[in-house]
């Protein structure tokens, strides 16, 4: 299960596991004589959750990093602000790549290479898109369309580490 599922079962289990520590520590503490206050449990488990989207949300481009294919390499990363979460605008979350696995990189027939490139996506599908590159030419073909000059295309710059030359 990929996508909001998931967080959601993740942000019930922070809140079932937090409200069984906060029940325990409250039993505790009136064992012990003190009175805490009644607002500590759901505020605890309030918190707990919004703490466990919060780090899910900052840690997934690693976890989906850790995830590529041995030898990846990331090109480029998306980064997001949203409204509901006002802190993302000071720190930006990662809610896209694009990587490439070298491994992939076939040499074509008329001097051309080809890799497939993986478009990432948060709380989307994985779409891998093959683009074909004239080293020589220093053009890009993404997908089915025209060729076009690559300029500072990182996946150039990785299939065609030497620039101007398809050897």
């Amino acid at each position: 299960m990929t996508g909001i599922g998931s967080d959601l079962i993740g942000v019930i289990a922070a809140a079932v596991g937090a409200a069984a520590v906060l029940y325990a520590g409250m039993h505790l503490a009136r064992k012990l004589g003190l009175s805490p206050a009644a607002w500590l449990l759901p505020a605890g488990i309030g918190l707990s959750m919004v703490a466990y989207s919060v780090w899910n949300d900052y840690a997934w481009f690693d976890r989906a990093q850790a995830s590529l294919p041995a030898g990846s390499q990331v090109l480029v990363v998306g980064h997001d602000s949203q409204p509901w979460a006002p802190w993302t605008y000071l720190f930006p979350v990662e809610t896209r790549f694009a990587a490439l696995d070298p491994a992939q990189i076939t040499q074509g027939a008329d001097g051309t290479r080809r890799a497939p490139i993986m478009l990432v996506e948060r709380r989307g599908q994985t779409v891998i898109v093959p683009q074909d590159f004239d080293c020589a030419g220093a053009r890009i073909r993404p997908g089915r369309a025209d060729w076009m000059p690559a300029g500072d295309d990182a996946a150039f710059a990785t299939v065609c580490p030497d620039g101007g030359t398809n050897g």
